[in-house]
């Protein structure tokens, strides 16, 4: 599980000065990423709390027990909801990765949807900005959408193994930017994403491996764990595939 985000986020703030941009960003993809011209994939964006979980050693372990398991290409950040989880501190901040389907592994076609529907992903957005001339619930998080566009782009390969989203514990204080009222909204575990990064694609040094855990690496569960076969995100689908997850 992950450490509730609202006790790191305070302690990040007290370190932090400055102010960052919001609203909403992202324009929805078209294509892949041009070959030549991007930058390594930064998922540090998405490592801002601790995690202690039970690692699972391989992808279809966790597709094991993932209701949803779908494949596709990043659509886009959005800002998610703002959470009032401790009495008089800062609000508790999410973003939203909408992604866009292409291979549909488990939990999709029973939702009536096809393979061009769209799963949005709730993550935590991190730290906020301390500033002392406001109340701690207005202080801005640290993260714009702008910087997740830039760290982790639009149309970048991904996997998500995710469960739908649970009611918040806290009060919604801030809803974020609207979803349609039949997304698929889901919360993955700490392995639950995995992104393919072209600048590894184009390497000679790589090894061949082009996969990037997101929330966490995909040698938490050891390195001679599961996860560390598949080489590309095509690899990945097709070992899921092999395993009977296919819809």
């Amino acid at each position: 599980m992950k450490r509730p985000i609202a006790s790191l986020t305070l302690v990040s703030a007290l370190a932090l000065s400055g102010c960052t941009g919001g609203g909403t960003f992202g324009t929805p993809a078209t294509a892949q990423i041009s070959q030549g011209n991007h930058e390594a994939l930064d998922v540090s964006i998405l490592r801002v709390a601790e995690s202690d979980f039970q690692a699972l050693p391989s992808p279809e372990a966790l597709a094991k027990v993932q209701p949803i398991v779908a494949a596709g290409v990043v659509d886009g950040w959005q800002e998610g909801p703002a959470l009032a989880t401790y009495p008089n501190g800062p609000l508790e901040h999410r973003v939203i990765l909408r992604i866009k389907v292409t291979q549909p592994l488990k939990g999709i076609k029973e939702r009536n949807t096809d393979s061009d529907s769209m799963i949005f992903v709730e993550l935590f957005r991190g730290a906020v900005i301390r500033d002392d001339s406001k109340k701690p619930e207005e202080w801005a998080p640290k993260k714009s959408m702008e910087d997740f566009e830039k760290s982790i782009p639009t149309g970048t390969k991904t996997m998500v193994f995710a469960a739908e989203h649970i009611p918040y514990e806290g009060e919604v204080v801030k809803p974020g930017a609207a979803v349609p009222a039949d997304a698929i909204l889901t919360t993955p575990p700490p392995q639950g994403l995995v992104f393919e990064d072209q600048t590894l694609v184009q390497q000679k040094n790589s090894g061949g491996q082009t996969l990037v855990g997101g929330i966490e690496p995909l040698d938490v569960a050891g390195t001679r764990s599961g996860w560390a076969e598949p080489k590309s995100m095509d690899d990945l689908i097709a070992r899921l595939k092999g395993h009977g997850f296919s819809g």
